[in-house]
């Protein structure tokens, strides 16, 4: 009985000791495929981290390259920039020198030119037109309705020519009608009103005043129409231009 117990507790111990022999084993072996899975893991990321390095190195010497070109550029550019403002300034000063020389010469010929003008001058015995020959230029323009002609010679007898009231008359009068006919209605009011305010007994004063009228009538002035045509009527009774009044008064 001893002996049979003895064996049982034998091989029960054997038998234990055999099970935590191959539990030990498994745990073994599971440590081993963790760390095999951990130095595949390693691997895999020193290989991710030397590709990007590897990367890295590439990208930095594309940049490196790409400030390069961009320095080279730009400093081409400004040696470029530098030289076109280089030239462009030398341009500037062989124009104004050639600028200079045309006005020397412009002034030469025009020294010639009035010498030449007097000796014709004294040629030919003329000497500046008169009033009277400018005056019936200007009358011969406005006869063949040469407006603006007339109207510069008009014009140009008032500024530089001295002329009596009767002529200073006809030429406001005839300026009047000018602008009168190109519709020019205030300028038109002033010439007129220079001959009959400052010259009533002028014989163009009846003719200034219808004009006035005519004159306000176009400006759509009605009351100040009737009121001068109502004046011509009154003042000047026995001429023509009365008669016109009395038509056209309204």
């Amino acid at each position: 009985m001893t002996k049979k117990l003895l064996f049982s507790v034998l091989t029960l111990t054997i038998l234990s000791s055999c099970f935590k022999t191959a539990e030990e084993i498994h745990r073994e072996k599971l440590i081993d495929q963790q760390l095999s899975q951990s130095s595949k893991i390693i691997a895999d990321l020193t290989g991710q981290v030397s590709d990007l390095k590897s990367r890295q190195a590439q990208t930095s010497g594309q940049i490196e390259e790409y400030d390069h070109q961009i320095k080279t550029t730009s400093e081409q550019q400004s040696t470029s920039f530098t030289k076109s403002m280089i030239q462009l300034q030398e341009q500037m000063k062989l124009l104004a020198q050639e600028n200079l020389e045309i006005k020397e010469e412009l002034k030469r010929q025009k020294s010639y030119l009035e010498k030449v003008n007097q000796a014709l001058s004294q040629i030919g015995g003329a000497s500046k037109k008169s009033s009277k020959s400018l005056l019936q230029q200007a009358h011969k323009a406005f006869e063949k309705n040469k407006q603006k002609e007339a109207a510069r010679l008009y014009n140009l007898v008032l500024k530089k020519q001295k002329i009596n009231n009767s002529k200073k008359n006809h030429v406001f009068y005839n300026l009047g009608l000018l602008k009168y006919w190109n519709k020019k209605y205030d300028d038109a009011l002033v010439y007129f009103s220079k001959i009959y305010t400052k010259y009533p007994k002028s014989s163009f004063a009846p003719n200034a005043l219808l004009h006035i009228a005519r004159s306000f009538n176009k400006k759509k002035m009605n009351d100040e129409a009737v009121a001068t045509y109502q004046e011509l009527i009154d003042n000047y009774p026995k001429s023509s231009q009365a008669v016109k009044a009395k038509k056209e008064i309204k």
